[in-house]
């Protein structure tokens, strides 16, 4: 009797984090992105710097998805073509999963505008709905 009382409880419980499961992938250049699947799929926006390193990103099966990357100064204008408008104050939220050891503390719920660009981040609205963090330095 018990056991079932538990059994309903605990097979919910696997089944609400079953998507909770995180997919991560660390690339050294957009090209080893590319081959791997991950521009396709929509982890990694298409169209960055040539010269893009160390990208990484993770992602969920709902849809969710983060990711960081390193630029040239020089290639600055490709980053500008995926950006829209830059978000000048307000509080944002942003949770990922905590298994993302690379996602900056800086950028998690709350997120507060003014203090991330306070450490020389702006931040943007840009393609896909995505919401960008740029350190133009």
């Amino acid at each position: 009797m018990l056991a079932r009382r538990l059994a309903l409880p605990l097979l919910l419980a696997l089944v609400a984090c079953t998507d909770l499961t995180v997919r991560v992938g660390v690339y050294q250049t957009v090209d080893e992105a590319r081959r791997a699947g991950v521009i396709d799929a929509g982890w990694v926006p298409d169209k960055l710097p040539p010269g893009a390193s160390d990208l990484r990103e993770g992602h969920l099966a709902d849809g969710r998805h983060w990711g960081v990357f390193s630029f040239p100064s020089d290639q600055g204008s490709f980053v500008r073509a995926l950006l829209g408008t830059e978000i000048p104050s307000g509080t944002l939220s942003c949770e990922p999963p905590g298994r993302l050891e690379f996602w900056p503390r800086l950028l998690m719920t709350p997120i507060d505008v003014e203090r991330v660009k306070s450490t020389g981040f702006r931040l943007y609205q840009g393609t896909g709905g995505r919401t960008f963090a740029v350190n133009w330095g």
